[in-house]
């Protein structure tokens, strides 16, 4: 079954219950199945069929509107439209003898300034093209502009027309959402400007040239993501993605970062390059932070360190899912002097990232993680080991049929090399304690009066792994914790932590002659997150 409010778009519907699509809200006018009909290779669509009964149809809207208007009723209020490129741009096989190429010629803009679109509420243009020719809808003479509340534009160039007496202005406009859009240096700020009462604002993979370069094909690489300088003083949701960066865009030399003007700011999520931030007024009502600052690219050991860079400006949050390429990203080199912040609001703390196999500074990592979360009440853990290459290889040379018992052999090649205590405890079921960066000389204020509920999930390699030892510390330390959910893969049932964690925890306590009155419970996790992405480049 077709949700309501996309009824319009279905063929069947349209033709069988047109008295009924007449009176609906929304009209959904797709150019694509018209392209997909057009049988001549050479020549492409022109697209007459399409704007043809885009007008019979806007033109009955109209004749529906008049009647209904007596009765009180609304009129049209959403449209979604998707153009192909051949609907706004002139074909090289029709196009007079020294005509711009990227000429438009009117027939989309003829459309928008329909009389039934007039009292637009919503507003989606989507754009379908093979090569770099995205279509320019004019936003500064949209005749529903004082109506529109929400704006959505994919793969759209944004410019100011070339003259014009008229000027921005979206009175009501509360969403807007630019995916994939060209724009003018400074177009950005302007719209934002022009709408006084903008509270959401989406923005994926926007990119913008100077004015100098404002007629060039977008194709080439005059259009850059950063630096990115945006002023919204009532925007309260922000979803910034930048993803399609040049790596001189990344030099710190180059002085590209983000800087933020949003006082009004309550949700921020981010994805792309670990570039540094900064919020120029503070935002005192952030209260939740999805950063995603994962490098997929051949040199991103080159910024991985930067990724402290973003976390500053954003101490003030209550909740922050943070997802890194590796933990040990957030352990200063030393070059640069970056100290993790304080996150002295910080309830919830949702860390998604992978560790380097016996590397020292995971223990640092999260030891300072903890330190710098002295309020954190909920902790949740997606932590794997990076992919080892040579131990797979090796693994798979030696058993092509693979197998439990296989696997058998591994576990035992891996405690061969232990010290003798060391390979005693794991063969009991043990885990050997985690390095000094955790245990000595650490105070974690989070530990003693606030985390109640720790969620693990992770794939382990061998059973005195990173996790495990990190989970046995968590239960023995974590005086008012209630809850542990745990997933720790699928291998033999005498290695899986469930049945460990409770007696790690009450061994402890009763050699510290401490009473556990949290009342602790171990659980197995319900719902693991498969994530089939990889972390980037190791």
């Amino acid at each position: 079954m077709a949700p309501a409010k996309e009824a319009v778009a279905t063929t069947a519907l349209s033709h069988r219950w047109r008295r009924l699509w007449r009176r609906a809200a929304g009209l959904n006018l797709d150019s694509r199945p018209y392209s997909a009909r057009w049988k001549d290779d050479y020549y492409p669509p022109t697209f007459n069929d399409f704007f043809s009964d885009a007008l019979a149809a806007l033109a009955a809207i109209r004749r529906s509107l008049s009647r209904r208007r007596r009765g009180g009723r609304k009129g049209l209020k959403r449209l979604t439209l998707s153009l192909e490129e051949g609907t706004y741009r002139i074909s090289y096989h029709y196009r007079a003898s020294g005509a711009d190429p990227d000429q438009d010629h009117g027939r989309v803009a003829a459309l928008l300034a329909d009389p039934a679109l007039a009292a637009l509420e919503e507003l989606q243009i989507g754009c379908h093209y093979r090569y770099p020719t995205p279509y320019t809808p004019p936003v500064a003479s949209l005749p529903c502009a004082a109506t529109l509340r929400v704006l959505d534009l994919n793969r759209c160039k944004l410019e100011p027309p070339p003259a014009t007496t008229t000027t921005l202005a979206f009175p009501c406009l509360t969403d807007l959402r630019l995916e994939s859009c060209y724009l003018l240096q400074g177009y950005l700020q302007a719209m934002v400007d022009a709408a006084p009462a903008l509270t959401g604002l989406s923005l994926v993979n926007v990119t913008h040239s100077p004015p100098e370069h404002s007629k060039k094909n977008p194709y080439y690489r005059q259009y850059l993501s950063l630096p990115f300088r945006l002023r919204c003083p009532t925007a309260t949701v922000l979803v910034l993605h930048i993803c399609n960066v040049n790596m001189e865009e990344l030099e710190p030399s180059a002085n590209n970062g983000i800087e933020l003007d949003m006082p009004s700011l309550r949700f921020f999520q981010y994805k792309g390059y670990p570039v540094k931030l900064s919020l120029t007024s503070p935002a005192p009502q952030l209260a939740h932070v999805d950063l995603e600052a994962i490098v997929r690219h051949q040199h991103a050991w080159r910024y991985r360190q930067a990724a402290l860079h973003m976390l500053p400006s954003l101490c003030s949050t209550r909740a922050l899912k943070l997802r890194l390429h590796r933990i040990e990203d957030l352990v200063d080199s030393g070059e640069q002097h970056i100290v993790m912040p304080t996150f002295p609001n910080l309830e919830l703390l949702d860390l998604d990232t992978m560790y380097q196999y016996r590397d020292g500074k995971t223990a640092v990592a999260m030891a300072r993680l903890l330190c710098s979360s002295p309020a954190m009440a909920e902790l949740r853990l997606r932590l794997n080991m990076l992919y080892d290459y040579d131990h797979e290889r090796r693994i798979k040379a030696a058993s092509p049929g693979g197998g439990p018992f296989f696997k058998s052999m591994d576990r035992f090649e891996r405690l061969a090399p232990m010290s003798g205590a060391r390979r005693a405890n794991v063969e009991h079921g043990e885990v050997s304690e985690l390095p000094d960066a955790l245990t000595k000389n650490c105070a974690f204020r989070c530990l003693q009066t606030s985390l109640r509920k720790v969620t693990l999930q992770f794939e382990a390699k061998e059973v005195d792994c990173f996790q495990a030892r990190l989970a046995k510390f968590l239960a023995e330390n974590a005086m008012v914790l209630e809850e542990m959910h745990i997933y720790d893969g699928s291998h033999f049932w005498a290695d899986h932590l469930l049945h460990k964690v409770a007696i790690w925890r009450a061994d402890s306590f009763r050699k510290r002659n401490l009473t556990d009155t949290a009342g602790f419970r171990v659980y197995q996790l319900a719902n693991p997150v498969v994530d089939s992405k990889k972390h980037g480049y190791n």
